[in-house]
């Protein structure tokens, strides 16, 4: 059986790559011979000189690892927890509680470091996970 119709979606093969181009402006050859023609003048001007980042004390990453370690660890509790169905509501309060300082802690350290350091995005993810679990239980998503 021989499918001749075109569905909507579908493009029909026999008119790629012939005829005219409908499209008005600059062909794809004549935009990539700008672009490299712009990206070698860049090149040939020079680098731009890198700025030089303050280092991170050695305390602040340490203090900002182990709190970070310390919110996964409480995180994993927290879920053993809520597998066990002989906790309560009442039973799983404390990991809220310490979830939600870990998250303001988290969020101290946080601003304390440049916003392009891969430590202030691992803080801030962490802090995003520990608070939405939070608010998940303060919230009732985990109540039966």
């Amino acid at each position: 059986m021989k499918i001749t119709a075109i569905t909507p979606g579908q493009q029909d093969v026999s008119t790629i790559g012939k005829g005219s181009t409908s499209a008005t402006g600059a062909s794809f050859q004549e935009i990539l011979a700008q672009e490299l023609a712009a990206a070698k003048s860049t090149a040939t001007t020079g680098i731009a000189p890198v700025s030089t980042v303050a280092p991170i004390p050695a305390p602040l990453k340490l203090d900002g690892l182990t709190l970070t370690e310390d919110t996964i660890n409480t995180l994993e509790k927290f879920g053993a927890a809520l597998a066990n169905p002989a906790f309560s509501a009442q039973d799983l309060e404390p990991f809220a509680a310490a979830l939600e300082n870990d998250t303001a802690a988290l969020v101290s350290l946080k601003n304390q470091l440049p916003t392009n350091n891969p430590l202030s995005s691992l803080l801030e993810r962490v802090a995003t996970a520990s608070y939405v679990e939070a608010t998940k239980l303060r919230r009732g998503d985990y109540h039966a």
